[in-house]
């Protein structure tokens, strides 16, 4: 296993594909000036495919009802001032995606 970083976009939803490998998302953070993600990523010939569903919510923004604290990874305060809460959730990459954590 690894710990393995990824350059979020400031969007409202975003995924991260992760091919055959499992990974559990552990923190956000600034850093350059960028929102990261740090996942611990299990290598390993896994049959299926992988990906992190990516949500984040500016302070004062509405969040939709599917957003719980199950998800919740962090909440980043850029150097510019404006605050983003991020929730994340490892999905299987297929069409029809079964939900785990909440979301």
């Amino acid at each position: 296993m690894r710990i393995l970083k990824y350059e979020l976009e400031i969007t409202d939803y975003q995924r991260i594909l992760l091919g055959n490998q499992y990974a559990e998302p552990l923190s956000v953070a600034e850093q350059n000036g960028k929102l990261m993600l740090w996942a611990m990523v299990y290598d390993g010939s896994i049959s299926e495919e992988w990906a992190i569903d990516v949500k984040i919510i500016g302070t004062g923004n509405r969040a939709e009802e599917d957003v719980g604290p199950k998800g919740f990874i962090g909440t980043v305060v850029m150097s510019h001032g404006l605050v983003w809460h991020v929730f994340a959730d490892i999905r299987r990459n297929k069409s029809a995606l079964r939900k785990r954590n909440g979301f």
